[in-house]
């Protein structure tokens, strides 16, 4: 896979701290705890937040964020509550947009990230 852009924080520690801290107070407002999976591909790790993963007689669902964003967004006012008697809730953080994943990005025009989201 060729990697076609790398992205950071400008602040990397302080940063990744305040996103830190940003996800416990939406779980603290949601009266839930995400799973946190790292997951190895190859464009370094993604950060995946699961609910229920652990329930196999559920069906996984698997939600990509849409570009810029983070994957939890779904899950603001707690709107994946719907899912949750049907479903293991898998919340992909794409690589490269501003989250826990890491920043290397392949050509969005290109089959790679297709590839990277079958890993």
């Amino acid at each position: 896979m060729k990697i076609k852009f790398s992205s950071s924080f400008k602040s990397p520690e302080s940063d990744r701290a305040w996103f830190k801290n940003w996800v416990g107070q939406l779980e603290q407002t949601n009266g839930r705890i995400y799973e946190k999976i790292e997951v190895k591909t190859t464009i370094g790790t993604t950060m995946v937040y699961g609910l229920q993963t652990s329930d196999k007689t559920l069906e996984p669902l698997v939600i990509f964020p849409g570009a810029r964003t983070t994957s939890l967004i779904w899950d603001f006012d707690r709107n994946l509550d719907l899912l949750l008697d049907r479903f293991r809730i898998y919340l992909v953080e794409t690589n490269g947009l501003p989250n826990l994943s890491d920043g290397d990005t392949p050509d969005v025009h290109s089959l790679d990230y297709g590839h990277w989201a079958a890993q």
